[in-house]
């Protein structure tokens, strides 16, 4: 099984909105690059898609809860978007889902993220 995380990341200063797409499992063992990316972020507002993202683990939950948080207390917002079957039941499992906004697609969740302005 190949545990690699690809990251790409796009931020449109105009909208202060930044969009990380993740590809691959998002693991305690290839979490340090995310973790990174998101604590230099200077946008207030987060789009993760997880379209790609295969599974999560507890590690990865914990990120995700710690980024919301941080968008939170900036004032800012973060949407999850394209989260598959798999890493939703993981969620609702761990009861995190109730936490954060999804959105079917990338467009949709930057939608959202505007009508949160």
């Amino acid at each position: 099984m190949d545990d690699a995380l690809t990251i790409h990341t796009e931020t449109d200063a105009a909208r202060h909105l930044c969009t990380i797409k993740l590809t691959g499992p998002l693991l305690v063992s290839n979490i340090q690059a995310f973790k990174h990316q998101l604590r230099d972020l200077e946008t207030p507002s987060l789009i993760v898609d997880m379209t790609d993202v295969s599974h999560v683990d507890s590690v990865g939950i914990g990120v995700l809860v710690n980024a919301l948080m941080s968008r939170k207390k900036h004032g800012g917002s973060l949407v999850l978007s394209g989260v598959s079957e798999r890493v939703m039941t993981v969620l609702k499992g761990t009861q995190v889902d109730q936490l954060f906004r999804f959105a079917a697609s990338t467009s949709d969740a930057q939608s959202m993220v505007a009508g949160a302005k």
